[in-house]
């Protein structure tokens, strides 16, 4: 299948990847987006950080139909294979067509979620298409935190109705999403002269993943085992010396690897019994969910280490943070309805950081959340030094919106539509939190890959899923 740039939501897209647009690179294609509603004579308003809302009347004889947010995100992920030379603050992305799917060479599409602003584009400058009083948002800065649409404005917004364009994929929709409260936690720990033996704990061979979609699989955390051999060696009468330790990379991601560095005084002989039984209590835990755990110890230089109260309170931070999944949706086949991750653990600086954070729906479920972690803070002498939000939205089993949705749908393919439930987020959230009758439902093409050089955008799909859109749009 061919990439037809005569149709007007594959021109919109061909336009938007010659625009670099990646997290906070977004001014340019914003700038464009406001030229693009000044010469089709639209109203519109763009905020400093670069998101654009721009507004179409209703058509005749849908004056009294209640309007409709459309929107989408403009930021993209910049990834690239190591050979490529592609500079994402300059360059066009450069496509190219592999059977019914669309690449750019060496580098991320941005299908998510130039899919989305593409169609928003194309329905906006559709002078045949009957629809409601509309309002096209395009945010900026999702990939890293959906910072655009935390700081939109009530004032920008008339309808509570809302179809978001980053998720799902053609044949479903998102019923529910999580939240996410991120919290950075540090503790100091003053760095002196160590003349006791060293070694290197080392975590390896976990399945690891995405907080969002993966932690509801009972996988291991490796900061999370980490404390827990630490404390384990306490609790046994082991005192040490915390040197150095790294473990995960992400703030999203559930570590898959964590090393420790150390001193202590007590026999080799007596580390390896307790390492032994902890190893083995691991290994059938986590048989079935997460086998190739590999638990090693050997000796380290090591030259400098904080002292061993400050180690102690580390470990039992460590330990007693709440990890894993707590509570599940029983009506939606008992998807997560609030976890928490240890995303990384580092020492540097003489202090070590925490990335730490709570998904649920219900703000009330990330408020205990950080209140438990406060809590062990203060017990510890660590301190919360950051935190921020992005909302999520609970499954609603009343959806006027969707109703119409599902029946525009089975009209048009005739098959149900699919309800899916998530425990990642994306941007509705934001419009619930601002708007709490606000009526959502989420739309648009298959994709994949997405944030890796191996994404692509299914062109049959992206063809179907917008002429479902403006199905879906003269219905409302």
């Amino acid at each position: 299948m061919e990439f037809d740039i005569t149709k007007p939501h594959c021109y919109y897209f061909n336009e938007i990847c010659k625009i670099p647009h990646g997290s906070e690179n977004e001014k340019q294609l914003s700038d464009w987006i406001v030229q693009f509603a000044v010469k089709h004579k639209l109203s519109f308003v763009q905020d400093e950080m670069g998101n654009v809302v721009v507004y179409k009347a209703a058509t005749a004889g849908y004056e009294d139909h209640p309007g409709v947010i459309i929107q989408a995100h403009i930021d993209m992920v910049c990834e690239k294979i190591p050979e490529s030379s592609h500079n994402f603050l300059t360059d066009p992305l450069q496509l190219y067509t592999e059977g019914t799917h669309l690449r750019a060479k060496g580098t991320t599409l941005g299908a998510d979620d130039g899919m989305g602003a593409a169609y928003m584009l194309d329905i906006l400058s559709d002078e045949e298409l009957e629809h409601p009083y509309l309002e096209c948002c395009f945010t900026v800065q999702e990939e890293i935190g959906l910072y655009g649409a935390m700081a939109l404005k009530p004032e920008y917004f008339k309808a509570r109705r809302l179809i978001n364009l980053d998720g799902a994929g053609e044949y479903r929709t998102y019923t529910t999403l999580a939240g996410s409260r991120n919290m950075t936690i540090e503790k100091k720990l003053p760095m002196t002269p160590v003349y006791d033996p060293g070694y290197c704990l080392s975590i390896s061979g976990l399945l690891g993943g995405r907080s969002g979609d993966d932690i509801g699989k009972e996988r291991a955390n490796a900061g999370k085992l980490a404390g827990r051999m630490l404390f384990h060696f306490l609790h046994e009468g082991i005192s040490f010396r915390l040197a150095d330790m790294k473990a995960g990379a992400k703030k999203s991601g559930i570590a898959s690897e964590a090393v420790v560095l150390f001193t202590s005084k007590s026999p080799r002989k007596d580390l390896d019994r307790v390492l032994n039984d902890v190893k083995k209590a691991i290994s059938e835990e986590y048989e079935f969910s997460d086998s190739g755990i590999q638990i090693t110890l050997s000796e380290r230089e090591v030259v400098m280490a904080a002292p061993e109260a400050e180690s102690r309170e580390l470990a039992l931070l460590l330990y007693l943070l709440p990890y894993g999944v707590f509570a599940r949706f029983l009506p939606l086949d008992g998807l997560p309805s609030w976890s928490a991750n240890i995303g990384s653990v580092s020492v540097e600086a003489e202090k070590a950081v925490i990335l730490y954070a709570s998904r649920s729906p219900f703000e009330s479920c990330m408020d205990e959340a950080e209140h438990a972690a406060a809590l062990l803070c203060e017990k510890t002498n660590a301190e919360m030094t950051r935190k921020n939000d992005y909302y999520g939205y609970r499954y609603l089993k009343d959806s006027p919106l969707r109703d119409i949705m599902d029946r525009v749908f089975f009209e048009e393919y005739g098959i149900p539509l699919n309800h899916v439930a998530a425990h990642g987020g994306n941007e509705c959230g934001a419009f619930k939190h601002m708007f709490p009758d606000m009526d959502i439902v989420t739309s648009g093409a298959i994709y994949a890959g997405h944030h890796t050089p191996d994404e692509y955008l299914d062109l049959g799909s992206f063809d179907r899923s917008i002429h479902f859109l403006k199905a879906l749009i003269r219905q409302l």
